[in-house]
């Protein structure tokens, strides 16, 4: 996990701008840049992917999706939070929090012997 998450700490540099071809053909233009998180956790990375296309009016037409990955102890967990235009990161911290928050309660009950 820790190579995972050092690995993404990399893609705002290394891939900090490009252009993708989505299944129809189109080609889109992407960025990827660093997104906070809160101080949680032993290890966090987040990321925000926007890809961007023009409608027929030269109009920007956006998808942007958050990346979240978190380490805590032995466990960790990766969520992503999407939509057209923009992501309220607000949203993404959240989850982030009550991530760490669920897996702090599950270490403490202990996990199921099979």
């Amino acid at each position: 996990m820790d190579r995972t998450l050092a690995w993404l700490e990399t893609l705002p540099q290394k891939c900090a701008r490009f252009t993708a071809k989505a299944p129809d053909g189109t080609v889109l233009d992407a960025t990827v840049t660093e997104q906070p998180l809160p101080e949680v956790g032993d290890v966090r990375q987040g990321l925000r992917v926007t890809l961007t296309d023009w409608d027929t009016d030269g109009e920007p037409v956006a998808l942007a999706l958050d990346v979240a990955a978190v380490r805590a102890g032995q466990d960790a967990f990766a969520l992503t939070n999407g939509g057209l235009a923009d992501v309220p990161n607000e949203a993404t911290q959240a989850a982030v929090q009550l991530g760490v928050q669920r897996l702090t309660e599950v270490r403490k009950q202990g996990r199921v012997q099979v």
